[in-house]
């Protein structure tokens, strides 16, 4: 299972880099244009690639099939001997496969009439659904990170899942790995025609006619109801939702176990923001650095700027992703269909380049800051030492601060981590655009008032050069001009 993880996280890059590819295939590679059909009396003995709004294979595919498209449909008749690597807004499975399924969009739907050739095939889904129908047969791993999947058929590998809502209503052989939502929530979102597009009810949901024939592993804030006889292994919990409250714990076994958790806890988010921090100290140290002092310095207005920059996070978010969304639909209506699938990546990518960097700087940079600037504040008062110092030092500073932090931020006790959390990313952030504006700001006076030369010294000016003037007899001085005396 491990590796189906490390698996899924390569996907969305690879895709993305798929979809570049298929965008400039020439006609001898694959198709480009508004509805692209592979016919039933077609054969293709080589890797298809595609770039258009609808996808529909009728015929065989001697290869693997790649690219992006608004629907992707491999029809009953329709064969892939090789991988499936699509993105875009729906891929339907009616057909045969012969490899592994990979899948980045929105909805990704394997209908009973499909076949799966190889006895070891995958499928790999990141959409926000994800359905197996009943009667389907897959012989492999089923990995899928989105909102909700439905296994309505046999899963003959294991069920990795991560999001909100899992339902098996079929047979796994295998176990299953969950991480889902709180099952006492209710989805405020309707049903939506698009794309098959539907919101089940957080939690993990097994049916009393399903079967699962290993260990049933899940993580959620609520336990879940399921049934007996369901799960012919184990059932094993994992409570999440918040740190653990050492002041309820009454038995030893229980007092071990939130330690250990504690440990491991503080371990991991340790090597977390020493591996960012050690980075950064070499290539960009300055941007570590720097907002530590305004954090030393000015504490209270880095919390505020950090707060200012929290609340218009969103909006910002919503407005860039609104304007490419009425961007998009422009250029659909006015038929211009290869632009407006560009455009919605761009968008796409746009979007997420800014949710990711706002979560690097709220759940990464904050911290390596605020560690620093803890270092520097042991370093200071408890070591006595002060100074530039070296590139070892700094790695120590920073050791000594992720040490305290990270031992506060997971202790056991209600609220504390959680109030240290936010006042520590809330300063980070904002010393962060701190440090970012005062560089636009130089940047902007430099290219607006050019330097002015420095002024030379008065003993550096040269004399001033001797003028010859006549010599003239006394009272001859003051005479009006051009008098020459009398004749």
């Amino acid at each position: 299972m491990p590796i189906a993880r490390r698996r899924l996280l390569l996907i969305s890059m690879l895709l993305l880099s798929l979809i570049w590819a298929a965008s400039s295939v020439e006609a001898s590679d694959g198709m480009r244009g508004d509805k692209c059909i592979v016919s039933q009396d077609q054969r293709i003995i080589d890797d298809f690639y595609f770039f258009c709004r609808i996808v529909e294979i009728h015929g065989t595919i001697e290869g693997d099939l790649i690219g992006a498209a608004s629907e992707i449909t491999i029809e009953s008749t329709g064969v892939v001997t090789g991988d499936v690597w699509a993105g875009g807004g729906k891929l339907e499975v009616r057909g045969q496969v012969g490899d592994d399924v990979h899948f980045a969009g929105i909805t990704a739907i394997v209908y009973e009439s499909a076949h799966f050739s190889n006895p070891r095939i995958d499928v790999a889904a990141v959409a926000i659904n994800t359905e197996l129908r009943a009667g389907v047969v897959l012989p492999g791993d089923l990995l899928v990170r989105g909102y909700q999947a439905r296994v309505l058929g046999t899963v003959g590998g294991d069920v990795d899942f991560a999001g909100e809502a899992l339902q098996i209503d079929g047979v796994v052989v295998g176990g299953v790995d969950a991480s889902v939502g709180d099952a006492r929530r209710r989805p405020d979102v309707p049903h939506l025609p698009v794309y098959d597009l539907s919101f089940d009810n957080p939690g993990l949901w097994i049916a009393e006619d399903a079967l699962v024939g290993r260990d049933v592993q899940y993580k959620s804030s609520t336990v879940s109801l399921i049934p007996p006889d369901t799960v012919q292994g184990r059932v094993i919990f994992n409570k999440t939702g918040g740190p653990s409250d050492i002041t309820k714990v009454g038995q030893a076994d229980a007092a071990a176990r939130l330690l250990w958790d504690y440990f491991i806890d503080s371990l991991r988010d340790f090597l977390t923001i020493m591996i960012l921090g050690v980075v950064g100290l070499y290539t960009v140290p300055n941007v570590i650095k720097r907002p530590a002092l305004h954090v030393r310095r000015r504490a209270i207005s880095t919390v505020g700027w950090g707060l200012i920059t929290f609340m218009l996070s969103v909006p910002i978010l919503i407005i860039v992703m609104g304007i490419g969304l009425i961007l998009v639909a422009l250029l659909y209506l006015i038929k211009l269909n290869g632009l407006t699938l560009m455009l919605g990546i761009l968008v796409l990518i746009v979007t997420g380049m800014l949710a990711g960097g706002f979560s690097f700087l709220l759940f990464f940079m904050g911290r390596i800051v605020i560690s620093f600037v803890i270092g520097q504040l042991i370093y200071r008062y408890a070591f006595h030492a002060s100074g530039v110092g070296t590139m070892r030092r700094w790695i120590t500073t920073l050791a000594l601060g992720t040490a305290v932090f990270v031992l506060a931020t997971n202790a056991p006790v209600p609220a504390l981590g959680l109030i240290i959390e936010l006042i520590s990313a809330l300063a980070g952030i904002g010393a962060v655009i701190m440090y970012g504006r005062d560089l636009l700001y130089r940047s902007s006076l430099l290219t607006i008032m050019p330097r002015l030369a420095a002024p030379r010294s008065p003993l550096a000016l040269p004399a001033p050069a001797l003028v010859d003037e006549p010599i003239m007899g006394p009272g001859m001085d003051n005479l009006p001009d051009g008098f020459r005396g009398f004749e």
